[in-house]
């Protein structure tokens, strides 16, 4: 091993000190309170040198240390560390959650316009892409951005279903039926449709000594539906009652999650109602439920 030292022009250049040790080239930079470590590995072409290439980057920085692996981290299947010194966003994975909705905006009864069998009232998705962008050198805040899709269902307690009646989106029973006076009976009555989210969230986290992080994330996300159904069972037999039925094709929710590791729980919040103004009731869906992430 041949040391070599650079020393320095001033106190406001980086003091250098380059080692050799088997064919590599470590060099250490000190300025301040940060330093800096990179290896260097020579690249030849036959016998002769070509360059040196960098396959290793370590800084310590206000008693945090922070490594970047370059060709290493390029091979398939490689190890690939967690670092402890990273923003990592939780917004890809599954969640599961149940579905409850309210009269207004900002509460958390149940609705007097509608009964809903909560045990049977849920959503389910996915959010698949996401990007982030961490603040400051410790990487406990950041901002994330993700796109998703999943399904919802509504479903009614009792002989009662969605369904669109001279324009208008009601829950009537199944006594009110208009078609041709007939006496009808609804059973497992229920409204769904599908959805793309897209979260923005802003998120603390920080990693504890196992490497698995706390974290609190909250912001907006946008829901664009499709696929509005009124479906159920009519006098025994299953039927697609309506579609459409004047859902509004973009809502805004208020997301707020919490975990550890790779599992957390979730609030969704509408901020206005599922239906276009004054063409159904005013419901606000709202859910609690589990995520996983990856």
């Amino acid at each position: 091993m041949v040391p070599m030292s650079l020393p320095a022009q001033n106190e406001n250049t980086s003091q250098d000190t380059i080692f050799y040790a088997k064919g590599r080239k470590i060099v250490i930079k000190e300025q301040g309170n940060k330093i800096k470590v990179k290896l260097y590995e020579k690249s030849s072409n036959g016998d002769s040198l070509v360059s040196n290439t960098q396959i290793f980057e370590g800084v310590y920085l206000n008693g945090r240390s922070t490594e970047n692996r370059t060709i290493l981290d390029a091979l398939p299947f490689s190890n690939k560390r967690k670092k402890r010194n990273t923003f990592s966003p939780h917004l890809c994975g599954l969640y599961f959650g149940y579905l409850m909705v309210s009269n207004d905006f900002g509460t958390f009864n149940p609705s007097n316009q509608v009964s809903l069998n909560t045990s049977h009232s849920w959503e389910i998705g996915a959010n698949l892409f996401t990007t982030s962008h961490a603040f400051g050198p410790t990487k406990n805040w950041g901002f994330a951005l993700g796109l998703g899709w999943g399904y919802r269902s509504m479903r009614l307690d009792g002989d009662y279903a969605f369904r669109d009646i001279d324009g208008i989106t009601q829950v009537v029973p199944g006594s009110l039926e208009p078609a041709d006076g007939r006496s009808t009976e609804y059973s497992k009555s229920r409204l769904r449709y599908f959805y793309f989210r897209i979260p923005l969230s802003i998120e603390w986290q920080t990693r504890l000594s196992n490497r698995r992080s706390v974290f609190f994330s909250v912001g907006p996300e946008a829901e664009i539906r499709h696929g509005f159904r009124s479906k159920g069972k009519i006098n025994g037999k299953k039927e697609t009652f309506d579609k459409g039925l004047h859902g509004r094709p973009v809502g805004i929710n208020l997301l707020a999650q919490a975990g550890y590791g790779n599992l957390g729980v979730y609030t969704r919040y509408a901020t206005y109602g599922l239906f276009e103004k004054g063409k159904g009731p005013g419901l606000y869906p709202f859910s609690f439920g589990l995520s996983w992430y990856w």
